[in-house]
């Protein structure tokens, strides 16, 4: 039988690792970059100033780094920048950044995003996270280490989930979700999403040493016992020289109640977020510099 030659479009300017596996029908435009051993599956389309790193699968059908359903994007060299060994399910979409929104969208390494979930720009996801099924990334969210988001849910513009936290399934979230937390609503209820309590798996994965889990545990005892006192306690807690993850989660929600709507990175809008400068070209960092605020780390 005569060998039938499989269909793919990848254009000469694109820089695709010899050891790379890119499935049939699958297009990838002159911008784009694939690290060593990613397994790209059929019907991929990448565009876009895409950076992908090593040891990726991604899934059939998925849309990687074309332009943002945003109407200020004004066209400009925004990126998509992927780390090492995510598995990246089928039917996944993820936009590049946009001018207004810091230029970038991130996701680290090592996660594990379900079939069908979204990715909008200018969203940063750190490592070592599980986004689920058809779970629905708005701009400029961002999901912290360790963090596992149940299937079908929303995250708000300007939304943080905060390290080693639990989103339930079906869950609509519209504020920052604090680090080591379990969140979402109980079955059946019409009440508003809220902290059901401590995300002990995540505590686990963390493999915080003996003290410093004894000392966030009792300040996540502290903090959400009355969660109207909360801005006193986390003062207390600070005054009282917490450290490590109980410092963090200290420094999350302050930042997180000072901010309008209850979200931190609502302080980003219309700059450049700190997760972003690192993977800027230096002589376009220059340029945006002259033209928006960078905020630095």
């Amino acid at each position: 039988m005569d060998s039938i030659e499989l269909l793919r479009e990848i254009d000469p300017a694109a820089k695709v690792a010899p050891t790379a596996e890119i499935g049939p029908y699958t297009v990838i435009g002159p911008n784009v970059t694939i690290g060593p051993k990613t397994i790209i599956g059929r019907r991929v389309t990448i565009q876009g100033h895409t950076v992908i790193g090593s040891g990726n699968h991604i899934g059939d059908g998925c849309v990687l780094g074309v332009l943002p359903q945003d109407l200020k994007f004004r066209g400009g060299e925004t990126r998509l920048v992927i780390g090492h060994s995510n598995r990246i399910g089928r039917n996944v979409t993820m936009h590049c950044g946009t001018e207004s929104g810091g230029w970038v969208t991130r996701l680290g390494s090592e996660n594990s995003l379900h079939e069908g979930c979204h990715v909008a720009h200018d969203t940063f996801i750190a490592d070592r996270c599980v986004i689920g099924r058809s779970t629905q990334l708005a701009g400029h969210t961002s999901v912290e280490t360790g963090a596992v988001i149940g299937a079908l849910s929303g995250l708000h513009h300007f939304v943080t989930v905060g390290r080693y936290a639990c989103v339930g399934s079906y869950t609509p979230v519209r504020r920052d979700v604090p680090p080591f937390t379990i969140y979402g609503g109980e079955e059946g209820s019409q009440a508003q999403p809220s902290i059901r309590g401590l995300n002990e798996k995540g505590i686990h994965a963390a493999g915080l040493k003996g003290d410093e889990e004894a000392e966030l545990r009792r300040a996540l005892t502290d903090l959400f016992e009355n969660e109207t006192a909360m801005q006193s306690t986390v003062e207390q807690l600070e005054n009282l020289g917490v450290e490590g993850e109980a410092a963090r989660l200290c420094k999350f929600l302050q930042k997180s109640l000072e901010g309008k709507f209850g979200r931190i990175r609502e302080a980003y809008r219309g700059k450049v977020p700190p997760e972003a400068v690192e993977h800027i070209p230096a002589e376009l960092l220059e340029k945006i510099r002259a033209t928006m605020s960078i905020v630095e780390s």
